[in-house]
């Protein structure tokens, strides 16, 4: 009768074991693993958290690709010149006056700090205009006819390279936010905290985070309703200073995980 070879063990997935020792809370990186794989692998397991503080050019995204698709258009529609063909209908000056009013509207974020007090001042104020022109609107008084004559006669013009030119100077404004990001921030884990400056030439410093208190604040509500960014703001109390994260981005999210990191961190909810 034939020998039988024992079975064979299969080897353990390494991945496998990284996982697995990532998962304790109190867990420390092997010397011969990678510190990304690491860092990956314990975010997964919901006991890292990296959070990154924007500049405010980060909110010029949005303005950077209405800027490029209205490019797209003259350049499709022929410039302004071919557009304007008649002159109760005049798509080039429709494109402008788009354009115009959503430049407002983010610059708007960068001039002021929309708090919920002076937000729904704003909101009253517009709702008792809507009211006010409803109300005193009459035929020897058309207030939304005449509203509309005078939108109708704008003619905020731009030609394509001009829309692309502002188009590629907010895409590199957000650029250098982003890259930024990759340079300097923070590392959240049980009862510590790395905070990473010029990330690219290794300079860390590790912060000890015992009883802290970390306050997630909204100071901005445009920039936190916006539905691309969510932003708000991180203050970690750490026992020998204070860190104060600006803009950072989806908020809620980052707010979460932090509530899943267990150990003494709170989370404080303020909206000013």
């Amino acid at each position: 009768m034939a020998n039988e070879s024992p079975a064979t063990v299969p080897p353990a997935d390494p991945a496998t074991n990284v996982a697995a020792a990532a998962a304790r809370a109190d867990a420390r990186r092997p010397e011969s693993l990678n510190p990304a794989e690491w860092r990956r692998h314990r975010i997964a397991q919901g006991h890292m958290l990296v959070v990154r503080s924007h500049f405010k050019s980060i909110y010029l995204i949005p303005m950077a690709i209405i800027s490029l698709l209205c490019g797209i258009w003259m350049s499709f529609a022929g410039g302004v010149e071919a557009v304007a063909a008649t002159p109760q209908f005049d798509p080039a000056s429709k494109v402008g006056l788009i354009y115009s009013l959503s430049f407002m509207f983010y610059m708007s974020m960068f001039m002021f700090e929309w708090s919920r007090t002076w937000t729904y001042v704003l909101l009253a104020s517009l709702v008792s205009l809507v009211f006010l022109g409803t109300a005193v609107n009459s035929e020897s008084f058309p207030v939304w006819q005449k509203l509309g004559e005078l939108l109708a006669a704008t003619r905020f013009k731009q030609s394509a390279p001009s829309y692309y030119f502002y188009g590629a100077f907010f895409g590199v404004c957000a650029a250098v936010s982003w890259i930024r990001t990759r340079l300097n921030y923070v590392v959240i884990e049980h009862n510590e905290l790395e905070f990473n400056r010029n990330a690219l030439f290794g300079d860390r410093e590790r912060i000890s985070l015992v009883n802290p208190r970390i306050e997630v604040r909204v100071p901005d509500m445009l920039e936190y309703f916006h539905p691309f960014f969510r932003a708000g703001q991180i203050i970690i109390h750490a026992p020998d200073r204070t860190l104060v994260l600006d803009n950072v981005l989806q908020i809620k999210a980052v707010e979460r995980v932090l509530d899943r990191i267990t150990g003494t961190l709170s989370v404080k909810v303020e909206k000013s």
